[in-house]
């Protein structure tokens, strides 16, 4: 055990983002009860929360194969949770020398990826971060960043569930073009959003009952339309398929075209010539 684990007070009466994605990935046991209140609630009003955690992460394994595939060695996961599949091992299986830096801003969730970074032996080439995008200047200001991420050449972010947790107040857009103002030619970017656009009805209320419920409880979350979606990849030129339903982005299952939640996430990666 280390010092900070004696001394870390981790809040288990409010919520957190990273516990209730990892709660429906992994199980959680360890998750506290204000967690499991909460995602309980949630699947009453939108029983389908479970599925589309799953398509998430589907998705973030396929955008990682495809970059390595397409010469990328190093990762910039912003908002990457706490960790479950992680996206060093993943860029690993291709990349045996893949570097990553994983950023999120809650300190529990950098405390407890760090910890588990230092277990794996794996911090000579990954680092975890205490950053935000709503201050991207910082995140690649950070002393780990600069040590592990060669800025001269291409790189993949991954903004994975990150941007329904960005309200239209602190202007996404503006984020993401100073996120491409970073980054150089040959990087790409793979990015998530949650749509009600082509889901049906009953599904559309479910949705938006549950957002609700999450921005009354403990974080707001804001679901946007696929113009919207596309207008963050500004500058970036998509990859083929464009912005499609998660599970439809270079499938390597046969996709259920009868899946309810299939139509509820958009994804896609941009590609900065």
């Amino acid at each position: 055990m280390t010092n900070r684990d004696k001394t870390r007070k981790v809040n288990t009466t409010t919520p957190s983002a990273a516990r209730q994605y990892h709660l429906r990935l992994a199980g959680g046991e360890a998750v506290p009860d204000a967690d499991r209140d909460l995602a309980r609630r949630f699947d009453e009003l939108f029983p389908h929360a479970d599925t589309c955690v799953l398509h998430l992460r589907a998705f973030l394994i396929r955008a990682v194969r495809f970059m390595t595939d397409n010469g990328i060695r190093q990762f910039l996961d912003i908002g990457s949770g706490l960790p479950t599949g992680n996206t060093h091992d993943i860029a690993r299986d291709r990349i045996p020398d893949a570097r990553v830096v994983y950023v999120d801003n809650d300190p529990e969730t950098v405390d407890h990826s760090r910890d588990l970074l230092l277990r794996q032996k794996a911090l000579t080439s990954t680092a975890i971060i205490a950053g935000d995008l709503r201050n991207p200047d910082d995140i690649f200001a950070h002393p780990a960043a600069r040590r592990l991420i060669n800025f001269d050449e291409p790189l993949g972010v991954l903004l994975v569930s990150v941007l329904p947790f960005v309200p239209d107040s602190v202007r996404p857009r503006k984020l993401l073009a100073r996120l491409y103002d970073f980054l150089p030619s040959g990087s790409y970017i793979a990015m998530t959003h949650g749509s009600p656009d082509d889901a049906d009805p009953q599904i559309q209320q479910q949705l938006a009952a549950a957002t609700t419920l999450y921005g009354q409880t403990f974080t707001p979350v804001t679901l946007r339309s696929r113009a919207q979606f596309a207008h963050l990849f500004s500058g970036f030129e998509l990859v083929d398929p464009g912005i499609t339903y998660a599970p439809d982005w270079h499938p390597d299952t046969t996709v259920d075209t009868t899946d309810p939640t299939r139509p509820c996430i958009l994804a896609a990666i941009g590609y900065k010539p």
